[in-house]
């Protein structure tokens, strides 16, 4: 006879468990979880074999295309989020109580990341000794993240949604299109991928002058880019800092996007519910000491 979930029996259900259902749900496979959580398959099947035993219920269907979470799974995965959202809350929690630093999981735009980072987390080490850990990825895709609890806080371009996200002003740029001097703005524009800032200035202020349709090649480096743009590949749009700051930078033109295009603004944001850790705290303090 199938039993009906009750919240009630989660108490036998693991941390290790819970992840190993998240994980399969993310990566599609057992064989993938079984990566990502760096063990072996039969780890993660038995895991779930112990869940189904549980509850006399299945909570994947398998096939060649993967596994899929069947409608009681769904059920399962939906607590488990936020178990495991409570679990890592009160694990902050204590962890700074007990004096030891909690971790700050932090995101940031690829751009700021290899410009403006490095000296301001090496600040940031000077007075926290917690745990760091960093994401790079699009403005879209680290909302998403911060969303999702996946990350505490990112550096992401504005604006931000209030109701949401608080956030701290962090960097002001310039946004400047740099191409190779052998061939000024021709070819393709070289950005990242879809939800990065840049790329939409760019296109924005392609369309404003009439070329809207002009082609894009997606790369995944700031400095991939460059070195396209210096070979004369293409063009790109980027923060003037960053180009600056690459290894041939006087091989390359600038010429500043016209407002409103080129003014653009760095934020660290977080959710507008989360309690930052004092590594987080420290942060803030740093971000908001005069230049």
């Amino acid at each position: 006879m199938k039993k009906e979930f009750d919240i009630s029996n989660l108490d036998s259900m693991d941390v290790v468990l819970l992840k190993t259902l998240v994980a399969i749900k993310e990566t599609g496979s057992f064989s993938s979880a079984a990566r990502a959580l760096n063990c072996v398959q039969s780890n993660v099947t038995s895991r779930i074999r112990r869940l189904e035993e549980q509850f006399g219920q299945k909570v994947f269907q398998r096939s060649k295309a993967g596994a899929r979470l069947t409608d009681f799974g769904e059920q399962v995965h939906a607590h488990a989020i936020v178990l495991l959202q409570q679990f890592a809350a009160a694990e902050r929690d204590l962890l700074e109580a007990a004096g030891a630093g909690a971790p700050l999981r932090l995101g940031s735009m690829e751009t700021t990341a290899a410009v403006r980072l490095p000296a301001l987390l090496k600040r940031l080490r000077d007075v926290s000794a917690a745990p760091l850990s960093l994401t790079t990825g699009p403005t879209a895709e680290l909302l998403s993240k911060v969303w999702d609890r996946k990350i505490d806080a990112a550096f992401v371009a504005g604006p931000v949604d209030a109701t949401r996200f608080r956030a701290v002003r962090a960097f002001s740029e310039r946004l400047v299109c740099t191409y190779g001097a052998a061939s000024p703005q021709s070819g393709p524009l070289l950005a990242f991928r879809q939800g990065c800032s840049y790329r939409a200035a760019a296109q924005a202020w392609l369309g404003s002058i009439g070329q809207s349709d002009r082609e894009v090649t997606e790369m995944g480096t700031l400095e991939g880019i460059l070195g396209c743009v210096e070979a004369g590949l293409g063009f790109t749009v980027a923060p003037e800092s960053a180009v600056l700051g690459f290894r041939n930078a006087d091989e390359l033109t600038t010429t500043p996007l016209p407002a409103p295009f080129g003014d653009a603004v760095t934020y660290l944001v977080w959710r507008i519910d989360h309690k930052p850790v004092a590594a987080h705290r420290k942060l803030l303090e740093i971000l908001v000491e005069p230049a």
